[in-house]
């Protein structure tokens, strides 16, 4: 069984091995500075420990380039070719692509969106505060341009499935900090939930249930209603840890049907000793695997504060957990 099959089958809640084993996106420094540590020469944490990682992949969802700092002044021709329909935002490889995921054995997943300040054109405070202040002063504006934004990201999608048939569909939104998101619940639900039933609604209609949405900071609030609109996973990186996070919570409110992925804090690799770490998951991790639809890992990226002993010894102890 294959890391593509067990992906899937643990979704659908069937029987698997173990879950897939997903990795943290560990840099080539942070390699460098384990070689030094113990790790063997010329091996990764991947070949270590069988560790695949998943492929993100599919077109480019920014808008053009040439409009940065504008986007809210266009009218809505020029927003559309600001996030306009077009092949070309697929890289110059996509065929090779295609080709190549026919047979994979790996979790392949599409980018279908980038979240509500990016349909906004934020890059900086400035354009943040444009955004911000666009909300209340111009909510006429905002609702039209999110409106044309999940049309671009619904068909940007329908373009992409035509080649490449995903494990899931992966929602970036990163809308909050670690107090809670920048804009009210009322605005977000008004705004951005149409463009994520949008998405999703393409996305099924083709054959994908698993919709995942990526998010960074303290988006409790939301988890409501964007499950309401038909998000189906949810992998929350470099957040906070606060009661609202907790997976086991998550897992409570919501149940199995709500599939996870991550939810290991990182204060386990960066504050205890290798001795401590397994007591530390064997808290954590078996009650959410018995639960079923849960992928075990570490809640962000994992950086060069966390030694290679700490690491080692969260694998070895995360894959005898899992079998």
């Amino acid at each position: 069984m294959n890391e593509r099959v067990r992906f899937r089958r643990l979704m659908r809640g069937e029987p698997v091995d173990r879950p897939p084993l997903f990795e943290e996106g560990v840099r080539d420094e942070v390699l460098d500075a384990w070689r030094l540590q113990g790790l063997p020469p010329g091996k990764t944490h991947l070949d270590v420990f069988g560790l695949t990682p998943h492929e993100n992949l599919g077109p480019d969802l920014k808008f053009v380039p040439a409009y940065y700092g504008r986007i809210l002044d266009l009218t809505p021709r020029e927003y559309r070719r600001a996030f306009d329909v077009s092949q070309r935002r697929f890289p110059e490889d996509w065929a090779e692509t295609v080709r190549r995921l026919e047979d994979r054995d790996h979790v392949a997943c599409i980018w279908a969106s980038r979240g509500f300040f990016q349909a906004l054109g934020v890059g900086d405070w400035t354009t943040l505060e444009r955004a911000l202040v666009g909300t209340v002063r111009e909510k006429d504006k905002i609702r039209d341009r999110l409106e044309l934004y999940g049309d671009f990201c619904s068909r940007m999608l329908q373009v992409t499935m035509q080649d490449v048939d995903p494990e899931f569909i992966y929602l970036s939104e990163p809308i909050s900090n670690n107090g809670g998101p920048l804009i009210s619940p009322g605005m977000f639900e008004e705004f951005m939930i149409p463009v994520y039933e949008s998405i999703v609604a393409t996305a099924k209609g083709l054959g994908c249930e698993n919709i995942l949405l990526s998010t960074y900071g303290n988006t409790s609030l939301l988890f409501p209603m964007l499950i309401d609109a038909g998000i189906s996973m949810l992998w929350i990186s470099e957040a906070a840890e606060m009661p609202e996070l907790e997976y086991s919570r998550l897992r409570r409110d919501f149940g199995p049907a709500l599939g996870l992925v991550g939810g290991i804090p990182l204060s386990i690799l960066r504050k205890i000793s290798p001795e401590q770490v397994r007591e530390r998951l064997e808290e954590l991790v078996p009650p959410l695997l018995e639960a079923g639809r849960y992928v075990p890992l570490a809640g962000g990226r994992v950086r060069e504060e966390i030694p290679w002993a700490v690491y080692e010894s969260y694998r070895k102890a995360l894959a005898e957990m899992i079998g």
